[in-house]
């Protein structure tokens, strides 16, 4: 009995996460030669890969915890929806290999060459990709939460997929308790950051904008109220501070706005040949049409100026009502310049 189960490679996958998808029990495959583990758990860098298929590993159900360090694995195929939980990829060759769908949690693919590698679809929760290279590799649907992506090596090939997967599919991460917006906001932010490293502008944009979405939807989704009014306010005035043409379409609508208040809240005053003239209108209906262009100019004319602050006091607003929205158009105006230029510098450093 004790000869029979020296014979066995007897590896346990020990990484401090309790699934209950991710298998803990003993590998039971054969020791590699004269190894004390199998091939797959054999702590030996640089392992071939005609080594490795000899091993036929596409009759194993699961190589979770394989040792992988500097193995040469370019454009195999045998990893394809393969649980590879915990795996080491350390200093691997992984040009042109198809991991779709494989279970790579808490994998390490640290100096990983991973050049048109196929990612399609794969669990990278945990793992740690860092100092690689993914140029022309597919990583789309892939599920990225707490996956580390520093020093990463990417390009305009690089397909990491236009919305992540727990946005997509509503879809919670497996490997931590969180909601799926959350995970979605965190993936964009970290590629928001490896598209800045990799001075690719136009996609940190995007995932920037998808990541403050996300936090805005997750915000009604929580009711609460108070974030979420302030994600809907940046959204609508400035895009979370992407479009300066929005800005500049709220100006417009708080001037034009203010200026059909002021008529019909007391009207305007303005000194003309030492005589005040005031500009209102108290029936719409009843005034005639050269009265109320000519109050709605004046009008205008007043709305403009207090926005802008310029208070050049030739004409005032008339009753208590009126002064209240010439002060808040004031404050509006002020913020809403502030706005302006901050939304125009974040686009000059992009």
């Amino acid at each position: 009995m004790d000869a029979e189960e020296s014979d066995r490679c007897g590896y346990q996958l020990e990484i401090g996460v309790t699934k209950a998808d991710i298998a803990t029990e003993p590998c039971d495959r054969a020791v590699w030669e004269d190894h004390d583990r199998c091939i797959w758990h054999a702590s030996v860098d640089g392992k071939g890969k005609d080594q490795l298929e000899d091993a036929d590993p596409e009759s194993e159900d699961a190589i979770d915890g394989a040792y992988l360090q500097e193995a040469s694995l370019n454009s195999v195929d045998w990893f394809a929806g393969t649980s590879m939980v915990g795996a080491d990829f350390t200093g691997a060759d992984l040009t042109g290999a198809d991991l779709s769908d494989a279970n790579l949690t808490l994998a390490k693919l640290t100096d990983a060459t991973a050049l048109g590698a196929n990612f399609t679809g794969a669990n990278l929760e945990g793992a740690i990709l860092t100092n690689g290279d993914l140029r022309r590799a597919t990583l789309e649907h892939a599920r990225l939460h707490e996956t580390v992506l520093t020093n990463m090596h990417i390009g305009a090939g690089t397909k990491m997929g236009g919305v992540s997967i727990y946005d997509r599919e509503n879809a919670p991460p497996d490997l931590l308790d969180e909601r799926p917006l959350e995970a979605a906001a965190w993936v964009y932010r970290q590629l928001q950051a490896l598209y800045q490293e990799n001075a690719l502008p136009e996609l940190a944009r995007r995932s920037y904008y998808m990541e403050r979405d996300a936090r805005r939807r997750h915000a009604w989704e929580r009711s609460n109220y108070k974030d979420a009014i302030k994600w809907e306010l940046s959204r609508w005035v400035m895009r979370y501070g992407e479009s300066p043409y929005r800005v500049l379409l709220t100006s417009l609508v708080v001037v034009v706005v203010a200026a059909l208040v002021y008529p019909l809240t007391g009207g305007i005053q303005e000194i003309q040949a030492g005589q005040p003239v005031t500009y209102s209108i108290e029936d719409p209906e009843s005034a005639s049409p050269w009265w109320l262009g000519r109050v709605l100019f004046k009008s205008l004319y007043f709305s403009v100026v207090t926005f802008a602050t310029l208070g050049l006091g030739d004409i005032q607003p008339i009753g208590s009502f009126a002064r209240l929205v010439a002060g808040v158009e004031s404050v509006l105006g002020s913020l809403l310049a502030a706005l302006l230029v901050f939304v125009l510098a974040r686009i000059v450093t992009w």
